[in-house]
């Protein structure tokens, strides 16, 4: 039987003038599925997908918390699958 793979969703807040530098190393990071650019609270919304646990925690700790000009993030872990809400 196949493993699930671990889904994180983060929250990011970064300095705006450097934006498009920051968007720029986040789609750079290993298992990032899709990056969103936001006009709310956050700037930027990201979704990570890897193997293991361990793997999302040196991803988020080891490299997005190297990347210049974040300010604070927050992390969302799924802990279910996902559900299509979609008719059709």
């Amino acid at each position: 039987m196949k493993k699930a793979k671990v889904t994180a969703y983060v929250l990011i807040n970064c300095d705006l003038d450097h934006k498009s530098e920051v968007i720029k190393e986040l789609s750079q990071l290993t298992g990032i599925l899709e990056l969103v650019e936001l006009d709310a609270a956050y700037d930027v919304l990201i979704k990570l997908e890897l193997d293991t646990v361990d793997e999302l925690k040196e991803t988020i700790k080891g490299h997005l918390g190297k990347v210049p000009h974040i300010r604070n993030t927050i992390v969302l872990v799924a802990i279910e699958g996902k559900y299509n809400l979609r008719n059709g």
